[in-house]
């Protein structure tokens, strides 16, 4: 390939900046309108919106700062479709062309719509529609608060019905902007107010949320998530009635009670007086009843009471009554003279037996049987204890026989070896230098086999007495 002098040779970096200066001199791109279905969506930490941009033969890389898409009224998403309204520009590290996001709305349902549902749901999933959430209305307020506009006519009908059904209730008013783009902060600050007013001044039993029917636009600042979770806030029951009976938003389904007309909203939160009335006179018809019937019955009981025998002749019924107690007393005298003749014939009866049984002579002749045992008992102890001596002493008899010590006392020894202690009952059993210890009758000494002399043998001898004699201590002595 043959380069000329005349050719211009760009760098990569020079050819994307020339790419782009010519797409940014191009009006159509400058400002140009995309639609497309979303995918590969990323919603960045930094806030940044990255996407591509898809039709049946195409794609388009897209980008959408953090500054642009907060102002977005939906959460784009992938397979959602969408028209762009944004720039397209080079993207000069990677050299890719790529649409630079300013606007975006759905494309076919509406923007609005989109937004609807996606905070529908997601309130939802909070557990804000919840059921268990809703509270009961207060059957009889007293103070009904109302946010609305001060011009309009929802709330001359509002005040119009509870003139006509409920004049006892007083209403508070708290205007705010019903429509356009600033209406939503005006509503939260409205509710605020009213539940300043309920704890610093008067009670307020319940509010009305209200506003005339219009299309889904108007109706949008009953739609945005801030009014909503004011509602859901609020500590005072809530009757939403925004729109007419088809029109329903965001702060119908978070209110406690959801009213298709602000008239009709009226209507709930207080009573008519003719029920009223009505409730009260079935109350003071039955109370008369039950108040006619106790007096009949009363009046019964009374003629009852008066054609008794006992009333038409009580002297009668007191004889009667004397009469049973004469009865009851004589019954309770017999009862207790009874037993007391009983014990007295008993004890009569036992006395003539003792006289007759002769105590003295008996009690003589035991007490002559009791001396006689004694002496027969101290003669068989003496004959026990005389044997038993005898055979003690026989005893002892024999053990002195057979005692050692008493054969050694007749000048008898015995003689032990010094190591091992065995009796020595031969002189052959010895030899010179042995050891020997003699047992006599009174004591013990260690001795030494010296030399033979024919049948004997001679030994040394050493005396053991005092203390060593028990086995103390050893005295040694040469004899």
């Amino acid at each position: 390939m043959a380069v000329t002098a005349a050719a211009q040779v760009f760098s990569v970096s020079e050819l994307n900046r020339l790419i782009g200066q010519l797409l940014q001199a191009d009006e159509r791109l400058a400002r140009c309108y995309v639609a497309g279905e979303i995918s590969n969506f990323k919603y960045h930490s930094s806030g940044h919106m990255y996407f591509t941009l898809k039709d049946e033969s195409s794609r388009l890389r897209a980008v959408m700062f953090a500054s642009r898409n907060r102002r977005l009224n939906f959460r784009p998403e992938d397979g959602m479709r969408v028209i762009a309204l944004g720039s397209v520009q080079v993207f000069d590290r990677d050299g890719q062309y790529q649409l630079y996001v300013e606007d975006m709305q759905p494309d076919g349902i509406g923007a609005l719509y989109v937004a609807f549902t996606q905070l529908k749901e997601r309130l939802q999933a909070e557990g804000l529609f919840a059921p268990e959430r809703k509270r009961p209305l207060p059957p009889y307020p007293r103070r009904i608060g109302v946010v609305t506009s001060p011009t309009g006519a929802v709330i001359r009908d509002i005040c119009s019905t509870l003139r006509r059904r409920y004049p006892l209730a007083k209403v508070v008013l708290s205007p705010a902007l019903v429509q356009g783009p600033t209406a939503a902060p005006t509503i939260v600050e409205a509710i605020a107010r009213l539940v300043r007013y309920h704890g610093e001044r008067e009670a307020i039993d319940v509010i009305i949320v209200a506003r005339g029917g219009g299309s889904l636009e108007e109706l949008w600042p009953f739609n945005e998530e801030l009014v909503a979770r004011a509602v859901a806030a609020c500590p005072i029951p809530v009757v939403s009635a925004v729109g007419h009976e088809t029109d329903y938003t965001i702060c119908d389904f978070v209110a406690d009670v959801r009213a298709a007309t602000p008239t009709a909203a009226a209507e709930l939160v207080a009573p008519a007086v003719s029920d009223l009335r009505l409730h009260l006179q079935q109350f003071a018809n039955r109370a008369q009843s039950a108040v006619v019937w106790r007096i009949g019955s009363a009046r019964d009981r009374l003629r009852t009471v008066q054609q008794a025998h006992a009333l038409r002749h009580p002297l009668h019924m007191v004889h009667l009554r004397r009469q049973a107690v004469d009865v009851v007393e004589h019954q309770l005298q017999q009862q207790v003279r009874r037993p007391i003749t009983i014990a007295e014939r008993r004890l009569n009866q036992s006395r003539e037996r003792l006289y007759r049984l002769d105590l003295r002579q008996r009690v003589a002749r035991a007490a002559g049987r009791v001396d006689g045992l004694a002496q027969e008992a101290a003669q068989a102890v003496r004959r026990r204890w005389n044997a038993a001596d005898v055979r003690v002493q026989r005893i002892t008899a024999s053990l002195v026989a057979l005692n050692p010590l008493a054969v050694l006392q007749r000048g008898y020894s015995v003689v032990y070896r010094a190591d091992t202690e065995e009796v020595v009952t031969s002189a052959r059993a010895l030899s010179p230098g042995d050891a020997v210890r003699v047992q006599f009758s009174d004591g013990r000494v260690m001795a030494k086999i010296v030399e033979e002399e024919g049948e004997t043998r001679r030994v040394s001898r050493h005396r053991t007495t005092g203390r060593d004699a028990q086995g103390d201590g050893q005295l040694r002595l040469d004899l």
